[in-house]
């Protein structure tokens, strides 16, 4: 039993001293824009320091006025960073997945209190309790990554240190076989983030529509918001064309996050600014499909509610609804102020966090 985590550990020491000869050279974000001149200048100015950052793609949305930059390059000697330049959300589509439970809940196809086990078939003991809103508002007990075994256990890890992709492997049903073993813990009932859970959710909304996950997501969100430039990569060859390449904020190249199990929860998401600008201004309008998502429903702690999917927040006398997004070489923020009529995107294309940024542009 000691020999697979023997020769991790040595091939972790031997990674590190490789690492400590050929150390990467950290990123800085760069003097390239494209798009709105002005909104390039502002977010420049929001931006304490450019180091660790490479490239960004930002919107903001103020009432029918979008305005879109790009700034920096995509890679290290690659073209600028457009606003229709693909990156990385991560998380960003867990609002995605809770605005399609709100749709399958407005259409009659599932209620809130489903229990999980009566949706998605396969899902056995304990876990299958949990309802469908638990999933969506991280209160189901479940643990943030549910692994199957100690090698899967050190393969997450050493994905984890070396920038590449935790989630491989991890189809709908193997997750699934993963869900029937997982035991909700004792914090049930209250919010405790969970990968896991949001996939879960997410696979089981697709179960009950009987298509896949990604086919629902177009079908319901993605098409009628006209967002063409947002997909789900689950292999390798569906990853966009043109896309931003992520790294570390010390410079170190990332894999992308491949895995359909976890899709719903945010690996193997791609968008761009300009689309998730039409997502942010639909929220905004209250149009969105599913936008009673955003509906506070839970208390998350520290001064937080949540809906299905959406963080709810008090910053100063504004009240923001968002979410924010990572993955091994990428970060992103969305968040709008439905009061002031203002929303904005920021995407990144390392792991340098964005979230400062965001929250700048919107008191700008």
């Amino acid at each position: 039993m000691r020999t697979p985590i023997v020769l991790a550990v040595a091939a972790g020491l031997a990674a590190s001293a490789v690492a400590a000869v050929r150390k990467p050279r950290p990123p800085r974000l760069g003097p390239q824009q494209t798009g709105d001149a002005d909104l390039a200048a502002t977010v420049r100015a929001a931006v304490d320091d450019p180091e660790g950052l490479r490239g960004l793609a930002v919107a903001v949305v103020e009432g029918d006025r979008v305005r879109v930059a790009g700034l920096g390059d995509r890679a290290r000697g690659e073209p600028a960073v457009e606003p229709g330049t693909p990156f990385e959300i991560g998380s960003i589509a867990k609002p995605l997945t809770g605005m399609l439970l709100a749709r399958q809940v407005a259409a009659g196809a599932v209620d809130p209190d489903d229990r999980l086990a009566a949706v998605l078939p396969g899902v056995t003991g304990p876990a299958g309790d949990v309802t469908l809103a638990e999933l969506a508002s991280h209160r189901a007990g479940l643990p943030r990554l549910a692994l199957d075994s100690t090698g899967a256990t050190i393969r997450t890890w050493w994905a984890a240190s070396t920038a590449g992709n935790a989630y491989a492997g991890y189809d709908v049903d193997r997750i699934v076989a993963v869900a029937a073993n997982t035991e909700p813990g004792g914090d049930r009932g209250a919010v405790s983030y969970s990968n896991f859970g949001a996939a879960l959710l997410g696979q089981a909304l697709a179960a009950r529509a009987g298509v896949g996950y990604p086919e629902l997501l177009r079908r319901e969100v993605l098409g009628p918001l006209g967002m063409a430039g947002t997909l789900v990569a689950t292999d390798a060859g569906h990853l966009p064309a043109g896309r931003a390449e992520g790294a570390t904020a010390a410079g170190r190249a990332a894999d992308p996050w491949l895995g359909a199990g976890y899709a719903p929860a945010g690996v193997g998401i791609w968008s761009t600014a300009e689309d998730l600008a039409r997502l942010t201004a639909a929220m905004l309008a209250g149009t969105a499909p599913g936008a009673d998502a955003a509906t506070p429903r839970f208390d998350a702690g520290d001064d937080r509610r949540i809906g299905y999917g959406w963080f709810t927040s008090r910053h100063g006398d504004r009240e923001i609804v968002w979410h924010d997004g990572g993955t091994a070489g990428f970060r992103a923020v969305l968040g709008f102020d439905r009061a002031a009529g203002r929303g904005v995107v920021v995407l990144g294309n390392t792991t340098r966090d964005v979230d400062p940024i965001g929250l700048r542009l919107l008191d700008v």
